[in-house]
């Protein structure tokens, strides 16, 4: 969450830094690029919650079910919890890429949003 908040100041001080209208609507893009890849990273985020906290309690009622002498009931629980491990590790694999994806998608428009100020401070 760091890195988007980050982004999003970079993104608000290439606003504020704008003067043209190229460079102004520059800014905008990066800002909003900034904001989409947050909530696209923090949804990803909250659906690894939700799988990684399916398999602790899918893994605690395998326990519970092997401390009362229920070994298939068990046995059964700890590969569903097993399965919603494997999606939760696949879930963060994700939140990671979609940062990455919005970090690189937001770095170029912040990169636009400098070149439009550099050639508007050139033009004053």
């Amino acid at each position: 969450m760091r890195l988007n908040k980050l982004l999003i100041v970079t993104a608000m001080f290439a606003a504020l830094a704008a003067c043209s209208n190229n460079t102004q609507q520059a800014a905008a893009d990066a800002a909003a690029k900034a904001k989409a890849a947050a909530e696209a990273t923090k949804a990803a985020a909250q659906q690894t919650v939700q799988q990684a906290q399916q398999a602790a309690g899918q893994a605690q009622q395998a326990a519970d079910a092997a401390k009362s002498g229920d070994m298939a009931g068990a046995a059964a629980m700890a590969q569903q919890a097993s399965s919603s491990g494997q999606a939760a590790a696949a879930g963060a694999q994700q939140t990671a890429d979609t940062a990455k994806e919005g970090a690189k998608e937001v770095k170029e428009a912040a990169d636009k949003a400098a070149d439009a100020a550099k050639k508007d401070a050139g033009q004053h």
